[in-house]
């Protein structure tokens, strides 16, 4: 496996023995920048002086050894991924190199296939950790480091189940996050699972939305036959579409009077925070797009770009019209739900003005369909399992139609 998608990324070969250390640069140098030394006190001269990504070192050398040459880049430059090719490898020596943070632990004699497919891990993982950094950074930048975030994170402590899945799967994505050229949307779904559910622990009103819409986007898409690649966007950006809302006071969000008009400014920011945040991350322009613009309307009157018509993205009409569908049938802290007709009637009123007149008039024979009559609690643990549903196709659908 060749990671040819990261020709610039450097790798630096530790290792005493010539033989094995050309072996390497011959393996590497096709595709990355390779630089080879022989010590350990000459590897910590090259990365205090070069930006290095991933460093190969044997264990068994004289001078600094593989050991202690762990520990001072561990402590010295946390983000440099490490793999360690020994021939002199123990249980203790594995052990302690896990407890240290190394990706891959190979045997002398190695071969190509071994040696391509751990450099190809550490730079995945390497990358992945470097977008969730950035995501966790504007967040904070977004937020502050302020009461509201210490508000969501107890939330997040007192509910065990999201507490348990939001360190599992951080631990594996930082680990796991697929790189921008290979991305795929359901391997990751879970992961932003997890971070809709987290911006909505700060509104009780809000809790499911997330997955509500990512179910109705995804039955809306399917019946406009776009792409599969559409349709996972659109999944996913109905998923996180509201994630912008952890930079919104709590107090607003479950507010049961009127807001004033600098308050709801503060509220229509969250469209372009969610946009901000996921950055980071590098999804890719549609699903950004169809966060930030999920709020746009067809007459050109919505916020924050005021778009218009068609120049409103897909995945962003998809999610504006889903997302409109259950705030309108749930309760909200200043009204209680309305009926699934009478919120049909409102798709339809509003066709040609909020939003696009085809998504509304296909979403609304969706709906009168039946489809949707179903255990709404039920239609979240369908979302959530997609996973292990592929995985068991016997299983019973979530999906049932409640009497």
């Amino acid at each position: 496996m060749i990671d040819r998608s990261q020709a610039r990324a450097t790798v630096l070969v530790v290792d005493d023995e010539r033989g094995p250390r050309e072996s390497l640069r011959m393996i590497l140098s096709p595709v990355y920048r390779v630089l080879a030394v022989a010590s350990g006190s000459e590897a910590v001269e090259v990365l205090r002086t070069a930006n290095v990504d991933v460093v190969t070192l044997d264990l068994a050398m004289p001078g600094l050894r593989g050991p202690e040459l762990i520990r001072l880049i561990r402590g010295e430059f946390p983000d440099v991924e490490l793999i360690v090719i020994t021939g002199h490898g123990t249980l203790e020596s594995a052990t302690e190199g896990i407890r240290w943070g190394i990706i891959d632990y190979l045997q002398k004699p190695f071969d190509v296939m071994q040696v391509t497919a751990a450099v190809y891990r550490a730079l995945a993982r390497r990358r992945g950790r470097t977008r969730l950094v950035g995501f966790l950074e504007e967040l904070g930048d977004t937020v502050g480091r302020d009461a509201d975030v210490a508000n969501i994170l107890d939330q997040v402590e007192g509910d065990a189940d999201l507490r348990s899945r939001l360190g599992e799967l951080l631990v594996r994505q930082v680990g796991d996050f697929p790189p921008a050229d290979c991305f795929d949307p359901d391997r990751v779904l879970p992961f932003f699972e997890v971070l809709a559910q987290a911006g909505e622990a700060q509104d009780p009103y809000q809790r499911g939305h997330g997955r509500r819409v990512a179910f109705f986007a995804t039955l809306l898409a399917d019946r406009l036959c776009v792409s599969a690649e559409q349709k996972r966007h659109t999944r996913i950006a109905a998923f996180l579409h509201d994630i912008g809302k952890i930079g919104v006071p709590a107090e607003m969000l479950a507010r049961r009077g009127q807001l004033i008009e600098p308050e709801r400014r503060i509220i229509e920011r969250h469209c372009e925070i969610g946009g901000r945040l996921l950055e980071p991350l590098g999804l890719g322009d549609e699903i950004t797009a169809a966060v930030r613009h999920h709020h746009e309307r067809w007459d050109g009157c919505g916020y924050p770009d005021g778009l218009a018509g068609e120049a409103i993205p897909l995945g962003a009409r998809l999610v504006q019209v889903t997302d409109a569908f259950d705030a309108m049938t749930t309760d909200r802290p200043w009204r209680a739900a309305r009926t699934q007709a009478a919120a049909i009637e409102e798709l339809r009123r509003e066709a040609g003005c909020q939003f696009d007149p085809t998504l509304a008039k296909e979403f609304a024979v969706i709906l009168e369909s039946g489809v949707c009559d179903m255990d709404i609690e039920r239609v979240a643990d369908a979302m959530t399992s997609t996973t292990a549903a592929r995985q068991n196709p016997a299983a019973p659908s979530a999906l049932r139609k409640t009497g």
